[in-house]
């Protein structure tokens, strides 16, 4: 990474050089006509000019943007919750790592169940084991003389019946092996990796490998099929929001009066009778829910100006790759289970095939590494394709077949709607986004803007404390202290809503219901496509777990 991508995202360390290079490339250069003005000043001196050095600064709205930009930076890259916010500065890949914020670093995801190699079997697997069990013993003891008087010895016995039985044994592991190595590692472990591919001597996960490009179709099939942002956003009623936000808007009014109050002119303050302190604090009080509702109005309105939630979802998504998969395997348990399991049963057909072979064919060359390669191939590809195909159900003599995933939508959606709402489009990711996020300058802005609207608003009053012998001029930059103060507070404000905004959402009945109306083919679309690309592998490490058995059976079936 060259040193200008790796500038600190605070302004105020930034060295003149550096603000010049920010200036130039933020937003395609939406700054760049400011640079002359600002050449020689370092980011420090620029956030810490005086308001009449701003007012000097033409055009004067480009510079009032520039200095809410910087303003909401500085503010967003001190907060205690985070080191950084994002902007153009930062690439995605490093979004995820540096512009997470202390509060996630500690917040590690846990894996989920994932069906495990070897668990208690079910009651038909059970009846089938106790019988073979006693046909085995009964071949062994009882009928052992009987056999041998038809030419069948118990060496024969055992090389024969051992072939089913590997059959079984391999096809069940080399599956469920499949099936772990699509999820698992969740980063590339081995050598002499091809950069940017899951190719070389080693392995990656093919859900955790192609996460972002996951996340980002999931976004595409989110905002297209799901939900509309503006739609969504619109279910937050403004006064609802100030309903939640009065016990900390009432004591951010009376604080910031407190304190404007004693910088500009103590003495006054001090004298100044009580009932006109408190006419003050309450003239603002009773406007202000007023100024908040007509700002959340606008935010609703003006929402996809502030608020990418591409980049929000797939900074989510690929923040840790265990939330991936965890949503993947909690999702297709059921089905994963049963693949596994079908094993078992694949392994046995085929097994009493190449049995069935060795008896009439005893090259050992073709039976075991030849048949090995094949079976193995053929049952990868067979538990693989099981998941989403058929997409659409199809009629079989008195079957009927459907990708095992898409045959239960409805609980799947459930599941699935629980879950990117719980930790992926959550109240919490999303102020977040607003705040930290690409477009969050903007925010700021519209934030400024408006609060400095509210403010010049109250002529009563400002003809109070006029009278009172303040002054216009000291007036004018108790305004801007004010407004600079209610703007810095406002990340902490929107963070009071994470609650309501939770419930009015109400984002995971939205994507259940939204995915139930999916056809199979978009329902399909929304998970299968993406790890398809990588699927031939998993079908030929099965072949070659095959071929490598079947070279072992050839070596032992005559010993």
């Amino acid at each position: 990474m060259s040193a200008k991508e790796g500038l600190l995202l605070n302004p105020e360390k930034w060295s003149a050089k550096q603000l010049e290079s920010w200036l130039k490339r933020f937003e395609d250069g939406r700054y760049k006509k400011l640079v002359p003005q600002l050449r020689h000043f370092s980011g420090y001196d620029v956030v810490h000019f005086a308001p009449a050095r701003w007012a000097q600064i033409e055009p004067i709205d480009l510079a009032t943007s520039l200095r809410f930009t910087l303003l909401g930076m500085v503010q967003i890259a001190s907060s205690e919750e985070t080191v950084s916010i994002v902007t153009d500065f930062v690439p995605l890949a490093d979004r995820r790592s540096s512009g997470a914020g202390k509060r996630y670093e500690a917040q590690k995801v846990k894996p989920v169940k994932f069906p495990p190699m070897i668990e208690v079997p079910s009651v038909p697997i059970m009846v089938c084991i106790v019988l073979f069990i006693v046909v085995v013993v009964l071949c062994l003891t009882v009928l052992k003389s009987k056999l041998e008087d038809i030419n069948i010895s118990s060496h024969q016995l055992v090389k024969y019946g051992s072939i089913p039985l590997v059959s079984i044994g391999f096809t069940y592991i080399h599956i469920w092996l499949a099936l772990f190595m699509t999820f698992y590692p969740l980063n590339y472990v081995g050598c002499l990796q091809i950069p940017g591919t899951n190719t070389g001597l080693g392995w990656q996960g093919i859900v955790p490998h192609k996460g972002e490009k996951m996340a980002r179709q999931a976004v595409k099939i989110m905002t297209t099929q799901l939900l509309k942002v503006k739609e969504v956003f619109a279910r937050l009623e403004p006064s609802d929001v100030v309903k939640v936000l009065e016990p900390l808007l009432f004591n951010t009014i009376h604080d910031v009066i407190e304190e404007m109050a004693l910088k500009y002119s103590p003495e006054l303050w001090a004298v100044l009778p009580a009932k006109v302190k408190e006419e003050i604090v309450e003239k603002v009080k009773e406007e202000a829910p007023a100024h908040i509702e007509a700002l959340m109005d606008e935010l609703r309105n003006n929402i996809e100006d502030v608020f990418d939630i591409e980049d929000m979802v797939v900074t989510n998504m690929c923040r840790d790759k265990q939330l991936l998969v965890n949503m993947f395997v909690t999702c297709g348990y059921a089905e994963l289970a049963f693949i596994r399991n079908s094993g078992a049963w694949m392994g046995g057909i085929f097994g009493l095939m190449q049995m069935g072979l060795w008896f009439v064919y005893s090259d050992r060359i073709v039976v075991f590494p030849v048949v090995g390669l094949v079976v193995g191939t053929i049952t990868n590809w067979l538990a693989l394709k099981m998941i989403f195909e058929p997409v659409e159900p199809r009629k079989f003599l008195c079957f009927t077949l459907h990708g095992l995933f898409l045959r239960r939508q409805n609980e799947v959606a459930a599941v699935y709607g629980r879950m990117v709402a719980t930790d992926v489009l959550n109240s919490r990711n999303i102020i977040e986004a607003i705040l930290k996020g690409p477009y969050s300058d903007r925010l700021f802005e519209l934030v400024y803007d408006n609060v400095q609207e509210a403010v010049n608003a109250g002529a009563a009053v400002t003809d109070k404390l006029i009278n009172y012998g303040i002054g216009e001029e000291t007036y004018a930059n108790i305004k801007e202290d004010i407004t600079n103060h209610i703007v810095q507070k406002f990340p902490e404000s929107l963070r009071q809503i994470e609650d309501y905004a939770t419930t009015a959402m109400d984002l995971e009945v939205t994507l259940r219901e939204k995915m139930k109306l999916l056809s199979s083919a978009q329902f399909e679309n929304l998970l299968h496509p993406i790890f398809e690309e990588d699927e031939w592998k998993l079908v030929l490490m099965g072949g070659v777990l095959g071929l490598v058995i079947g070279l072992l059976q050839a070596f032992f079936i005559n010993h």
